[in-house]
């Protein structure tokens, strides 16, 4: 009976309460990051402070549940880590999924369209009387270093909280002209497919979703590779 008792808290304690976390902070976070999106054009700097307040929030209230990815990618690259389980890393990712449809559909349930397409990522690059800031590739190979250091935050063991909130928002402030919501791809999906479930006439394409899923992956992958690089340099000084 003690035999089957520790194995339900064990189950609990390694699958359920973590993916319950995990739910809870994505809803949280994605619900918050929209009443941030709401100032991203109104000033440059109270958008990335907001947006990255909310990722700290949404982070601390679920941390003694889940080591809050809220990111597909994190979850990915802690798997290539061998930090999570196989079984654990698709169940996030599940989970990072219906949170975000949560927390972004209630939000749209109390806004009209048109401020909420105010706030849905915008998959063109910015241009200025005519003139593109940036071309698409140099957008792209931005955000893949961009994302890079925002993944490697998550392996920090001081300071993390704070770390990896602080370049949310710095990602959020460099690269809201060019992709948007760059850096987690779940968001992305969620924010684009619910507003086109409500308003499919007034919402932006978002043809080019796949450039984010190839720049998240390889970010992710290059991430686990300078990890490797560096445990080895470790290694080879001892």
């Amino acid at each position: 009976m003690n035999e089957e008792k520790n194995k339900i808290a064990r189950f609990h304690n390694l699958l359920i309460r973590p993916n319950i976390g995990e739910f809870l902070g994505a809803f949280f976070f994605s619900f918050l990051a929209c009443f941030a999106g709401q100032y991203q054009r109104s000033n440059d700097l109270i958008y990335p402070f907001l947006s990255a307040f909310s990722l700290y929030i949404s982070r601390s209230l679920v941390l003694p549940l889940t080591p809050a990815h809220l990111n597909p990618a994190v979850t990915f690259l802690h798997w290539l880590r061998n930090e999570v389980p196989l079984a654990i890393a698709v169940t996030f990712c599940l989970v990072q999924l219906i949170g975000f449809l949560f927390g972004v559909s209630l939000f749209r349930s109390l806004v009209t369209q048109t401020e909420f397409n105010d706030y849905v990522v915008m998959y063109e690059i910015v241009a200025v009387d005519g003139v593109r800031k940036i071309n698409r590739l140099q957008a792209f190979l931005l955000e893949v270093v961009l994302s890079m250091i925002f993944y490697l935050a998550h392996s920090l063991g001081d300071r993390q909280e704070t770390t990896v909130a602080a370049s949310w928002g710095f990602i959020q402030f460099v690269s809201y002209p060019l992709y948007g919501f760059t850096s987690n791809i779940t968001l992305l999906l969620v924010t684009s497919t619910v507003s086109y479930i409500f308003s499919p006439l007034t919402t932006p394409s978002f043809l080019l979703l796949y450039l984010n899923v190839f720049a998240s992956l390889i970010a992710a992958l290059a991430a686990w590779c300078l990890d490797l690089l560096c445990q080895r340099s470790v290694e080879e000084e001892e």
